[in-house]
């Protein structure tokens, strides 16, 4: 009887079998091989139109400089209607730094938790939620408050046209990456605002004489937080002070004030001197001060008719910026500065060990200086005063003074000469916000930070249906979508039933 032969032999199975099982491995193999090189080399892009999410230039420049981790703990009810942008924007400082360690704790949902997260950070208040707090260990921590974390329009609310507040912006990534510099920098900085000669109050809220919305840059963006000094009731300026500001003075100087200020520069101290109109006619000391490091502050007006916002040209829009750290970034932006004095270097400035003298803004050409404002004069003096391109401020760089001890390294100072451009209803004007964070940062030498994180702006999406057109969309999706998927169902079972 002659039997069917098999296909294959057993020896052949085998083999096949074999080659199947090796195959298979070398497929995982290669996809093992693929995934490890994905995750240790992988580039991430943004889709979206809006990149509300996008990490700047800036925080990316913060979080290479990280050498030890930073422990981010969101303390936060997660049905708050912020919740998912804080946690969206954290996942992006952890795709591009794995030295940044992200935990959430919902306080209602994680009792135990929360019990931990406040005995660890003491939390003791009632009110002592809905935060993010950033810890790199040994006693450097930072809270980031909900309240802080959105800009909101109230002119509705306060013209009576509506009860609703509107959150603009959000400033996540600007807190988040100075919370971040903040915790992992072991140095610290601090910031005086000298009063007691007429400056502006740096605690004050007045749209129009205060200065609490550059204090609130200094702390927030520059991680430079800063607070009044009465220097008369000082020996000297303090020894923690990292910037002095002296913010429109219309008063004069004590000299023993001015020698305290001089004491404190030839130390490598660092000064921000904002000069104002009202002090014009009226000498306060400060600019005797200043020409000693090749600063010459104009006893002037500067008028500047075709680059101002005004018939007057009294509110100038510099065209010209020089090439110094502080404006280089702001080549494609604007200032605006009002009623602004001349500020320009000094015939000396070229001279040995006079240290580095830069002009930072400048009027366009037709602009001329008014040396006579009694009576608001806004013409020229052909025999007195300048027309031309004038300089508005200097930057100064200058090292130690020979048998001085520069404590603190090199003296830095910039003269501005206007101080109103950062008053509470001006520092929002054009890139004014951008030229004061930049000053700062340059002056206490933080380089990292010289180009600024914005808020990002909050898009609203609102649907507007009228009732018919709710109750179209209702039957639609309550009839006419479970309707469709019944009628093709039937349709399928006659076709295959015929």
């Amino acid at each position: 009887m002659n039997g069917t032969r098999p296909s294959f032999s057993f020896a052949r199975r085998w083999s096949a079998l074999l080659n199947v099982l090796v195959s298979i491995l070398a497929l995982l193999a290669v996809l093992i091989m693929v995934n490890y090189l994905a995750i240790r080399h992988f580039q991430r892009f943004h889709w979206a139109l809006g990149r509300d999410f996008e990490l700047s230039a800036r925080t990316r420049q913060v979080l290479a400089t990280l050498t030890n981790e930073v422990r981010v703990t969101v303390y936060y009810d997660s049905n708050d209607a912020l919740y998912p942008r804080i946690t969206a924007l954290l996942r992006e400082y952890q795709a591009v730094c794995p030295r940044i360690a992200v935990e959430r704790v919902d306080y209602y949902r994680d009792a135990a938790q929360a019990k931990e997260i406040k005995a660890r950070y003491r939390l003791t208040q009632l009110s002592d939620k809905d935060m993010i707090i950033f810890d790199a260990g040994t006693n450097r921590t930072r809270f980031v408050l909900a309240s802080e974390l959105s800009d909101y329009d109230t002119r509705a609310l306060i013209e009576g046209r509506s009860r609703e507040v509107r959150r603009t912006h959000f400033r996540g990534e600007l807190l988040f990456t100075s919370a971040i510099l903040s915790v992992s920098t072991p140095r610290t900085y601090k910031a005086y605002f000298l009063r007691g000669h007429g400056e502006h109050d740096p605690e004050s809220t007045d749209e129009t004489t205060g200065y609490s919305k550059f204090a609130a840059i200094l702390r927030d963006e520059c991680n430079i937080p800063a607070q009044p000094l009465i220097l008369h009731n000082q020996n000297e300026v303090p020894q923690d002070c990292s910037l002095l500001i002296i913010a429109g003075p219309t008063d004069p100087f004590l000299k023993e004030d001015l020698d305290k200020i001089q004491r404190y520069l030839d130390q490598g101290g660092r000064l921000l001197a904002l000069m104002n109109y009202f002090s014009i006619g009226k000498p306060t000391g400060l600019e005797k001060l200043l020409a000693r490091y090749d600063i010459d502050v104009g006893d002037n007006l500067v008028v500047d008719i075709e680059n101002s916002l005004m018939r007057s040209g009294k509110n100038i829009v510099p065209p010209q910026m020089g090439s110094h750290p502080i404006v280089s970034r702001l080549h494609n932006s604007q200032v605006l500065l009002s009623m602004p004095r001349s500020i320009r270097k000094s015939a000396g400035a070229a001279r040995a060990g006079a240290g580095q003298v830069e002009e930072l803004l400048f009027t366009g050409p037709n602009a001329f200086v008014v040396t006579d404002v009694r009576r608001g004069v806004a013409q020229p003096n052909p025999t007195m005063d300048q027309r031309g391109a004038v300089p508005l401020a200097v930057a100064v760089e200058r090292g130690a003074v020979p048998g001085v001890s520069a404590e603190r390294g090199a003296t830095r100072i910039v003269v501005i000469g206007d101080s109103f451009f950062l008053l509470n209803d001006g520092i929002e004007a054009a890139a004014n916000r951008d030229l004061a964070s930049h000053t700062a940062n340059w002056l206490v030498d933080q380089a990292v930070l010289l180009s600024g994180v914005a808020p990002r702006p909050i898009r609203e999406y609102r649907l507007s249906l009228t009732r018919g057109q709710m109750a179209t969309f209702r039957m639609t999706l309550l009839v006419g979508l479970p309707g469709a998927c019944l009628l093709l169902g039937l349709a399928v079972w006659w076709r295959r039933r015929s």
